[in-house]
């Protein structure tokens, strides 16, 4: 009998000690000792994301998964844990069409942000000099951007609003509304939305196509995304008048994450890495401007 006895009790402590054991979890949600899944853009996004995770998170085990439309489903749906591939318009507009509740943005973490270039003048610095005034001729002694100029900006909806936004920040122009909103309204501002030209600026929108270094050469000012800029050999850290700004810009590349991982350690320190003085170097020394962090932080 007392053998049978002892038996049975390790017939039913063996179980629970393996359970106690480090490689098996009891649970089968997601935990600490998971790998994040995260999935990722292509280009800039994930060589940032690459960069924090190799870097700043030594102890946790993330997984990028090359994102397409259908991440946010995905992770919607608990197949997968975080996203990091698009600005917030779109992520709400897909938020919005498909009905992401469970889905929100936990850190704004870079922007590809357009610039003001000029071939014809050096800077900004306020200036008296005039240029297109019918009535008299031009009066330009520096090489000061002067009152009256021509400014392309790009005639789409989201390229005229987004260079409307730049001359404000740039103090340029001043609009009927503070830059950072992310509502229809705000995101297509117009030149009717110009309350006062600071310069007297002329505001011309136009096609882009093939002629950008035609446009560049030919205006007093054109507003370039990166691309563009790069396309005639020129970049933002060292050519433009003015760049867009990183904080509270509408269209920040964000990470993106469900309601059950809410207040994941796992999580919090990948905002944090994200959010970084040594992220923000990193785009500094390897984007030259054409990738900008949007925390403000003390290197940036």
């Amino acid at each position: 009998m007392r053998s049978k006895v002892v038996v049975a009790l390790a017939a039913l402590l063996i179980p629970a000690l393996v359970a106690c054991g480090s490689n098996v979890r009891a649970d089968d949600g997601s935990s600490g000792t998971d790998a994040l899944k995260v999935y990722v853009g292509a280009g800039d996004d994930r060589e940032i994301l690459q960069y924090a995770v190799d870097n700043l998170l030594p102890d946790i085990d993330v997984e990028l998964i090359d994102a397409d439309d259908g991440s946010n489903g995905k992770v919607a749906a608990g197949e997968g844990d975080l996203s990091y591939y698009q600005h917030i318009p779109a992520f709400e507009a897909d938020q919005e069409e498909h009905g992401y509740d469970n889905l929100s943005i936990v850190s704004k973490v870079n922007v590809v942000p357009y610039g003001l270039y000029s071939s014809k003048w050096k800077d900004l610095a306020d200036t008296a000099d005039w240029l297109n005034v019918d009535l008299i001729e031009d009066q330009v002694t520096g090489s000061s951007l002067p009152h009256g100029s021509k400014v392309v900006l790009p005639n789409t909806p989201t390229g005229f609003a987004r260079g409307l936004y730049l001359l404000q920040s740039a103090g340029l122009t001043q609009l009927d509304r503070p830059f950072g909103g992310t509502a229809v309204q705000d995101l297509t501002v117009t030149e009717a939305n110009v309350v006062d030209s600071l310069r007297h600026l002329s505001l011309l929108p136009l096609e882009y196509g093939e002629f950008i270094d035609g446009l560049y050469e030919n205006y007093d000012a054109v507003v370039l995304s990166p691309k563009q800029a790069e396309a005639i050999g020129l970049g933002p850290d060292k050519d433009a008048l003015a760049v867009e700004p990183g904080p509270q810009n509408p269209y920040a590349h964000v990470l993106v994450a469900p309601s059950r991982l809410a207040g994941d350690e796992r999580v919090l320190e990948l905002t944090h890495a994200l959010e970084s003085a040594d992220v923000a170097e990193f785009m500094k020394q390897n984007f030259h401007g054409a990738n900008i962090p949007v925390a403000v932080n003390e290197t940036n």
